[in-house]
């Protein structure tokens, strides 16, 4: 098998067709079919039914799929680790980054592993956790930091936790409710609410504080998934927000947000570091995730 006839079936795979396969590729429809049809008689199985034009995966197309997926990644991996050990470099690292609670936490962690190794290269790539799983899984990222909203197991991603974030009623130091003692729900009836888009899980504990106490779960006047409009509009003074506690530390620090005490069991949610089980961990991966735990503590 050669790395050459996996990527040209995970081409065919993804375009549902060896035509497509082959502009995906700039070969030719034929010089695509043909160089899957020697990997099906190297592996002694029917990878595709030819249907046409188009091409359906057989069940052992499917099962060579997530191995098809690492190889053609590690294959990367190597030849982008070997330009850097030409160019000087020592290690490569590709870190995606949730958005808000992560942030520090790596940026801690970065450092760290900066003064540590500073001939490595580096990117952060920010997203949704549930959106930069594929490019893990593809070999774009070799890592992700993320709050995990959503429980799933994949038998292809290792998660191991950091620690728990919790999430916080926060306000501008102008809201009528900045300053007041430890508050009822019951007492936020009423509230202009804002709201992160894409929380996830976490939503669904805090609705179930507010249905113990027999009220409706807030619902926002505005969602967005940006935090420099978030903190913007906390600042006027009008609005409630619930948002990670160490996203706004420094804003809470320095008094421009303050935070509004609720009877209700803490809203938490994990901050997780993610990685492909099939792949090896450079030493690179090793030192980051050390700096991160560090990082938490």
């Amino acid at each position: 098998m050669e790395s050459r006839q996996v990527r040209h079936f995970l081409a065919a795979y993804d375009s549902g067709t060896f035509a497509g396969a082959g502009e995906m590729l700039g070969l030719s429809q034929q010089a695509v079919s043909k160089s899957i049809l020697r990997l099906e008689a190297q592996l002694g199985v029917r990878l595709f039914e030819r249907d046409g034009r188009r091409v359906r995966p057989t069940s052992y197309a499917e099962l060579f799929l997530p191995h098809a997926r690492t190889i053609a990644a590690e294959t990367d991996r190597f030849r982008a680790d070997l330009g850097d050990m030409l160019g000087g470099r020592h290690g490569r690292l590709r870190i995606g980054v949730g958005p808000s609670a992560a942030a520090d936490v790596v940026a801690t962690a970065v450092k760290a592993l900066l003064a540590e190794r500073p001939n490595v290269r580096l990117s952060a790539m920010a997203g949704i956790y549930e959106m930069m799983v594929n490019d893990l899984l593809l070999g774009k990222l070799d890592v992700i930091v993320a709050v995990r909203q959503v429980d799933r197991h994949d038998p292809l991603i290792r998660e191991e936790a950091l620690g728990d974030i919790r999430y916080v009623v926060l306000a501008g130091a102008s809201h009528p409710l900045a300053g007041r003692g430890p508050l009822k729900l019951g007492e936020l009836k009423g509230a202009r609410w804002l709201a992160g888009a894409n929380i996830g899980a976490v939503e669904h504990a805090i609705e179930a504080s507010f249905r113990a106490e027999g009220l409706p779960r807030p619902r926002p006047e505005i969602e967005t998934t940006s935090v420099i409009f978030t903190l913007a509009m906390l600042d006027a003074g009008t609005h409630l927000a619930i948002l990670p506690e160490m996203l706004v530390t420094r804003d809470l620090e320095i008094g421009r947000l303050v935070r509004i005490d609720v009877d209700a069991e803490p809203w938490t949610r994990s901050l997780i570091v993610a990685t492909r089980v099939r792949a090896p961990k450079p030493p690179v991966v090793d030192a980051f995730m050390e700096n991160l735990v560090a990082a938490m503590r």
